[in-house]
Protein backbone atom coordinates (compact mmCIF):
# COMPACT_ATOMS: atom_id res chain seq x y z
CA UNK A 1 0.00 0.00 0.00
CA UNK A 2 1.59 3.46 -0.46
CA UNK A 3 2.43 5.63 1.84
CA UNK A 4 0.05 8.41 2.80
CA UNK A 5 1.10 11.81 1.77
CA UNK A 6 0.84 14.40 4.70
CA UNK A 7 1.70 17.85 4.00
CA UNK A 8 2.28 20.31 6.99
CA UNK A 9 2.69 24.14 5.88
CA UNK A 10 5.23 26.19 7.60
CA UNK A 11 7.23 28.42 7.37
CA UNK A 12 9.64 26.96 10.50
CA UNK A 13 10.21 23.79 8.85
CA UNK A 14 13.09 22.75 11.68
CA UNK A 15 11.16 23.56 14.44
CA UNK A 16 7.79 21.41 12.86
CA UNK A 17 10.13 18.62 11.75
CA UNK A 18 11.17 18.69 15.80
CA UNK A 19 7.59 18.83 17.16
CA UNK A 20 6.18 15.99 15.02
CA UNK A 21 9.48 13.56 15.22
CA UNK A 22 7.74 9.98 16.05
CA UNK A 23 3.92 11.48 15.86
CA UNK A 24 2.41 10.61 12.93
CA UNK A 25 1.66 6.68 12.30
CA UNK A 26 4.02 4.61 10.25
CA UNK A 27 2.04 4.23 6.77
CA UNK A 28 2.44 8.15 6.22
CA UNK A 29 5.22 10.40 3.93
CA UNK A 30 4.84 13.38 5.91
CA UNK A 31 6.62 16.36 4.43
CA UNK A 32 7.36 19.77 6.00
CA UNK A 33 6.83 22.20 3.42
CA UNK A 34 6.53 25.72 2.58
CA UNK A 35 3.27 27.05 1.06
CA UNK A 36 5.23 27.26 -2.50
CA UNK A 37 6.62 23.38 -1.62
CA UNK A 38 3.30 22.10 -0.80
CA UNK A 39 1.29 24.62 -4.62
CA UNK A 40 4.21 22.97 -6.37
CA UNK A 41 3.47 19.22 -5.68
CA UNK A 42 -0.46 19.89 -4.45
CA UNK A 43 -1.55 16.89 -7.14
CA UNK A 44 0.53 13.99 -5.02
CA UNK A 45 -0.82 15.04 -1.73
CA UNK A 46 -3.73 13.37 -0.01
CA UNK A 47 -3.90 14.91 3.22
CA UNK A 48 -3.05 18.82 3.72
CA UNK A 49 -2.48 20.55 6.94
CA UNK A 50 -2.31 24.23 5.32
CA UNK A 51 -1.87 26.26 8.44
CA UNK A 52 -3.94 29.56 8.04
CA UNK A 53 -3.10 30.06 4.16
CA UNK A 54 -5.97 30.10 1.88
CA UNK A 55 -7.23 26.92 0.25
CA UNK A 56 -9.15 28.08 -2.54
CA UNK A 57 -11.08 26.39 -4.92
CA UNK A 58 -8.36 26.10 -7.79
CA UNK A 59 -5.65 24.98 -5.23
CA UNK A 60 -8.61 22.14 -4.14
CA UNK A 61 -9.49 21.03 -7.78
CA UNK A 62 -5.25 20.64 -8.60
CA UNK A 63 -5.40 18.42 -5.58
CA UNK A 64 -7.57 15.55 -7.01
CA UNK A 65 -5.91 12.81 -4.65
CA UNK A 66 -6.74 15.27 -1.27
CA UNK A 67 -8.81 12.91 0.66
CA UNK A 68 -8.23 15.45 4.31
CA UNK A 69 -7.71 18.75 4.53
CA UNK A 70 -7.04 19.50 8.48
CA UNK A 71 -7.41 22.45 9.91
CA UNK A 72 -7.08 24.22 13.16
CA UNK A 73 -9.83 25.05 14.87
CA UNK A 74 -11.66 26.94 12.36
CA UNK A 75 -11.82 26.07 8.38
CA UNK A 76 -13.01 29.84 7.19
CA UNK A 77 -9.62 29.59 4.83
CA UNK A 78 -11.26 26.65 3.10
CA UNK A 79 -13.33 26.25 0.16
CA UNK A 80 -15.89 23.79 1.77
CA UNK A 81 -17.63 22.80 -1.28
CA UNK A 82 -14.45 22.36 -3.42
CA UNK A 83 -13.22 20.21 -0.94
CA UNK A 84 -17.01 18.25 -0.77
CA UNK A 85 -16.44 18.02 -4.86
CA UNK A 86 -12.93 16.25 -4.96
CA UNK A 87 -14.17 13.79 -1.58
CA UNK A 88 -11.88 15.40 0.43
CA UNK A 89 -13.07 15.75 4.21
CA UNK A 90 -12.14 19.20 5.89
CA UNK A 91 -11.95 18.35 9.52
CA UNK A 92 -11.14 20.78 12.68
CA UNK A 93 -9.14 20.53 15.59
CA UNK A 94 -11.31 20.58 18.80
CA UNK A 95 -10.26 22.12 22.38
CA UNK A 96 -6.92 21.23 22.26
CA UNK A 97 -5.87 25.06 22.51
CA UNK A 98 -8.73 25.81 24.62
CA UNK A 99 -6.19 26.54 27.84
CA UNK A 100 -3.53 28.29 25.52
CA UNK A 101 -5.90 30.90 24.12
CA UNK A 102 -7.63 31.36 27.09
CA UNK A 103 -4.35 32.05 28.97
CA UNK A 104 -2.81 34.62 26.56
CA UNK A 105 -6.21 36.20 26.60
CA UNK A 106 -5.46 37.27 30.47
CA UNK A 107 -1.86 37.84 29.70
CA UNK A 108 -2.63 40.42 27.35
CA UNK A 109 -5.48 42.03 29.68
CA UNK A 110 -2.51 42.20 32.51
CA UNK A 111 0.05 43.19 30.43
CA UNK A 112 -1.66 46.37 28.82
CA UNK A 113 -3.96 46.91 31.95
CA UNK A 114 -0.70 46.97 33.42
CA UNK A 115 1.47 48.99 31.30
CA UNK A 116 4.46 46.24 31.66
CA UNK A 117 5.38 46.95 28.27
CA UNK A 118 6.06 50.29 29.31
CA UNK A 119 7.58 50.40 32.55
CA UNK A 120 10.17 47.32 31.09
CA UNK A 121 10.89 50.01 28.66
CA UNK A 122 11.62 52.77 31.49
CA UNK A 123 13.68 49.89 33.62
CA UNK A 124 16.10 48.33 31.02
CA UNK A 125 16.95 52.37 29.83
CA UNK A 126 17.73 53.11 33.45
CA UNK A 127 14.59 54.48 34.70
CA UNK A 128 12.31 54.64 37.61
CA UNK A 129 8.40 55.45 37.70
CA UNK A 130 7.53 59.16 38.26
CA UNK A 131 4.27 58.18 40.12
CA UNK A 132 2.01 55.88 41.93
CA UNK A 133 -0.85 56.56 39.88
CA UNK A 134 -0.85 54.44 36.76
CA UNK A 135 -4.63 54.00 36.48
CA UNK A 136 -4.30 50.34 36.78
CA UNK A 137 -7.40 48.32 37.68
CA UNK A 138 -7.83 45.09 39.56
CA UNK A 139 -9.66 42.51 37.32
CA UNK A 140 -11.17 41.92 40.89
CA UNK A 141 -15.06 42.90 40.71
CA UNK A 142 -15.20 43.69 37.53
CA UNK A 143 -17.08 41.61 34.55
CA UNK A 144 -15.83 39.82 31.72
CA UNK A 145 -18.21 39.35 29.50
CA UNK A 146 -17.02 36.33 26.87
CA UNK A 147 -18.38 36.31 23.72
CA UNK A 148 -18.81 32.93 22.43
CA UNK A 149 -19.41 30.33 24.74
CA UNK A 150 -17.50 27.48 23.86
CA UNK A 151 -14.10 25.45 24.71
CA UNK A 152 -12.53 28.42 25.03
CA UNK A 153 -14.69 31.11 25.90
CA UNK A 154 -15.24 28.50 29.20
CA UNK A 155 -11.64 28.15 29.72
CA UNK A 156 -11.33 32.27 30.08
CA UNK A 157 -14.71 32.18 32.35
CA UNK A 158 -13.05 29.79 34.91
CA UNK A 159 -9.38 32.00 34.63
CA UNK A 160 -11.43 35.29 35.05
CA UNK A 161 -13.41 33.69 38.09
CA UNK A 162 -10.00 32.76 39.76
CA UNK A 163 -8.93 36.47 39.62
CA UNK A 164 -12.79 37.25 41.59
CA UNK A 165 -14.20 38.30 38.72
CA UNK A 166 -17.95 38.67 37.59
CA UNK A 167 -18.93 36.81 34.41
CA UNK A 168 -21.61 37.07 31.89
CA UNK A 169 -21.61 35.74 28.41
CA UNK A 170 -23.17 36.06 24.82
CA UNK A 171 -23.71 33.23 22.60
CA UNK A 172 -27.05 31.93 20.66
CA UNK A 173 -26.07 28.52 20.12
CA UNK A 174 -24.67 27.37 23.35
CA UNK A 175 -26.20 24.29 24.56
CA UNK A 176 -25.41 23.82 27.92
CA UNK A 177 -23.90 27.32 29.57
CA UNK A 178 -23.59 25.35 33.00
CA UNK A 179 -25.10 27.91 35.00
CA UNK A 180 -23.26 30.95 33.22
CA UNK A 181 -25.71 33.94 32.79
CA UNK A 182 -26.50 34.57 29.01
CA UNK A 183 -27.49 37.86 28.02
CA UNK A 184 -27.53 39.22 24.84
CA UNK A 185 -24.82 41.04 22.43
CA UNK A 186 -25.96 44.91 23.43
CA UNK A 187 -26.38 44.38 27.17
CA UNK A 188 -22.68 42.21 27.65
CA UNK A 189 -21.10 45.26 25.47
CA UNK A 190 -22.61 47.65 27.80
CA UNK A 191 -22.02 46.29 31.24
CA UNK A 192 -18.54 44.08 30.74
CA UNK A 193 -15.26 45.62 31.93
CA UNK A 194 -13.07 43.77 29.50
CA UNK A 195 -14.24 41.46 26.82
CA UNK A 196 -13.09 38.62 24.87
CA UNK A 197 -13.84 37.49 21.43
CA UNK A 198 -14.36 33.31 20.89
CA UNK A 199 -16.32 32.62 17.90
CA UNK A 200 -16.02 30.92 14.82
CA UNK A 201 -15.75 33.37 11.31
CA UNK A 202 -19.69 33.08 9.54
CA UNK A 203 -21.36 35.42 7.70
CA UNK A 204 -23.36 36.12 10.77
CA UNK A 205 -19.67 37.11 12.86
CA UNK A 206 -17.86 39.23 10.55
CA UNK A 207 -17.79 42.44 11.09
CA UNK A 208 -19.45 41.87 14.36
CA UNK A 209 -17.96 44.09 16.17
CA UNK A 210 -17.36 47.77 14.81
CA UNK A 211 -18.89 51.86 15.58
CA UNK A 212 -22.09 50.65 16.61
CA UNK A 213 -20.42 48.07 19.37
CA UNK A 214 -17.64 50.21 20.42
CA UNK A 215 -20.35 53.12 20.96
CA UNK A 216 -21.77 50.58 23.57
CA UNK A 217 -18.78 49.90 24.98
CA UNK A 218 -17.64 51.88 28.64
CA UNK A 219 -14.96 53.86 28.00
CA UNK A 220 -12.81 52.12 30.37
CA UNK A 221 -13.28 48.75 28.40
CA UNK A 222 -10.18 46.56 27.31
CA UNK A 223 -11.62 44.20 24.66
CA UNK A 224 -9.12 41.42 23.53
CA UNK A 225 -9.73 39.16 20.20
CA UNK A 226 -8.06 35.87 20.04
CA UNK A 227 -10.53 34.12 17.63
CA UNK A 228 -10.66 35.64 13.60
CA UNK A 229 -9.07 39.06 12.51
CA UNK A 230 -12.81 39.67 10.73
CA UNK A 231 -14.94 39.56 13.57
CA UNK A 232 -14.02 42.67 13.97
CA UNK A 233 -14.21 45.47 11.91
CA UNK A 234 -10.39 47.06 12.11
CA UNK A 235 -10.88 50.57 10.85
CA UNK A 236 -13.59 50.78 13.43
CA UNK A 237 -10.89 49.30 16.47
CA UNK A 238 -8.33 51.78 15.39
CA UNK A 239 -10.94 54.93 15.28
CA UNK A 240 -12.31 53.86 18.49
CA UNK A 241 -8.55 53.35 20.44
CA UNK A 242 -7.28 56.86 18.80
CA UNK A 243 -10.50 58.26 19.94
CA UNK A 244 -10.53 56.72 23.34
CA UNK A 245 -14.16 55.18 22.72
CA UNK A 246 -12.97 52.19 24.81
CA UNK A 247 -9.19 52.04 26.96
CA UNK A 248 -7.54 49.80 24.91
CA UNK A 249 -7.44 46.32 22.57
CA UNK A 250 -5.41 43.23 22.91
CA UNK A 251 -5.33 41.96 19.32
CA UNK A 252 -4.10 38.22 18.24
CA UNK A 253 -5.67 38.09 15.34
CA UNK A 254 -6.07 40.56 12.02
CA UNK A 255 -8.49 40.89 9.03
CA UNK A 256 -5.49 40.18 7.01
CA UNK A 257 -2.24 38.72 8.18
CA UNK A 258 0.50 39.31 7.96
CA UNK A 259 -0.29 42.79 9.67
CA UNK A 260 0.39 45.17 7.33
CA UNK A 261 3.49 46.96 9.07
CA UNK A 262 1.89 50.45 8.39
CA UNK A 263 -1.12 48.88 9.70
CA UNK A 264 -2.37 52.31 12.37
CA UNK A 265 -2.99 49.76 15.39
CA UNK A 266 1.13 49.16 15.27
CA UNK A 267 1.15 52.75 16.75
CA UNK A 268 -1.14 52.96 19.37
CA UNK A 269 0.44 52.55 23.01
CA UNK A 270 -3.18 51.05 24.05
CA UNK A 271 -3.26 48.09 21.52
CA UNK A 272 -1.12 44.87 22.96
CA UNK A 273 -0.45 43.26 19.78
CA UNK A 274 0.76 39.44 19.16
CA UNK A 275 1.28 37.78 15.93
CA UNK A 276 -1.22 35.12 15.71
CA UNK A 277 0.15 32.87 18.78
CA UNK A 278 -2.48 32.77 21.33
CA UNK A 279 -2.65 28.58 20.29
CA UNK A 280 1.19 28.05 20.34
CA UNK A 281 1.61 26.42 23.81
CA UNK A 282 3.75 23.49 23.84
CA UNK A 283 0.62 21.63 25.30
CA UNK A 284 -1.68 23.03 22.62
CA UNK A 285 0.89 22.16 19.62
CA UNK A 286 1.54 18.41 20.92
CA UNK A 287 -2.01 18.34 21.06
CA UNK A 288 -2.78 19.41 17.76
CA UNK A 289 -0.32 17.22 15.97
CA UNK A 290 -1.68 14.26 17.55
CA UNK A 291 -4.85 14.61 16.44
CA UNK A 292 -3.57 15.20 13.12
CA UNK A 293 -1.75 11.92 13.15
CA UNK A 294 -5.13 10.30 14.64
CA UNK A 295 -7.20 11.10 11.75
CA UNK A 296 -4.60 10.28 9.67
CA UNK A 297 -4.55 7.15 10.97
CA UNK A 298 -8.40 7.21 10.27
CA UNK A 299 -7.95 8.05 6.46
CA UNK A 300 -5.16 4.46 6.26
CA UNK A 301 -8.06 2.67 7.64
CA UNK A 302 -10.88 3.88 5.26
CA UNK A 303 -12.77 5.28 8.51
CA UNK A 304 -14.27 9.40 8.64
CA UNK A 305 -11.52 11.41 10.61
CA UNK A 306 -12.86 13.19 13.33
CA UNK A 307 -14.86 16.50 13.82
CA UNK A 308 -15.34 16.11 10.02
CA UNK A 309 -17.52 18.84 8.93
CA UNK A 310 -18.75 17.85 5.89
CA UNK A 311 -18.60 14.28 6.40
CA UNK A 312 -21.92 13.82 5.29
CA UNK A 313 -21.64 15.78 1.48
CA UNK A 314 -18.40 13.73 1.52
CA UNK A 315 -20.05 10.49 1.87
CA UNK A 316 -23.01 10.64 -0.47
Amino acid sequence: MPLLKVSLVTNDKDGTVEATAGVFPAGCEVLVQTEDEMRAMIGKLNVLVPGHINVDAALIEQGQNLKLIHCGTGYNNVDLDAASNVGSYVAVTPNVAAQSVAELVFSSFSALKNRIRQFDNIMKNGGWKTTDFIGAPEFKGKTLGVVGYGNIGKCAATIARGYGMNVIAHDPYCKDSGGMKLVELDELLRESDFITLHVLLTDETKGLISTGQFDMMKDTAVLANACRGPVIDETALIEALQQNKIAGACIDVFEKEPLDPNSGLRSLDNAMLTPHIAYCSDEALAGRYEFFANNCQKILDGEVPNMAVNAEQVKS
